[in-house]
């Protein structure tokens, strides 16, 4: 059985994610979470330099 970790916070460096944003508000956050270990609450990057890029939002139909 595995627990889950508590999201990374920020830590006010140049890795923070904006205010208000955390990992699932990312385009890469499908892939860290497979990948590296992330989970979508995670307000740290561990890329560096930091690799946040904000999800396009759909525009409703």
């Amino acid at each position: 059985m595995s627990e889950e970790r508590k999201p990374l916070p920020r830590t006010g460096d140049d890795m923070d994610l904006p205010a208000g944003k955390t990992c699932a508000d990312c385009t890469h956050c499908r892939r860290c979470t497979l990948m590296f270990g992330h989970i979508p609450a995670d307000e740290s990057c561990d890329w560096s330099p930091s690799r946040f890029t904000p999800r396009k939002q759909e525009l409703p139909a």
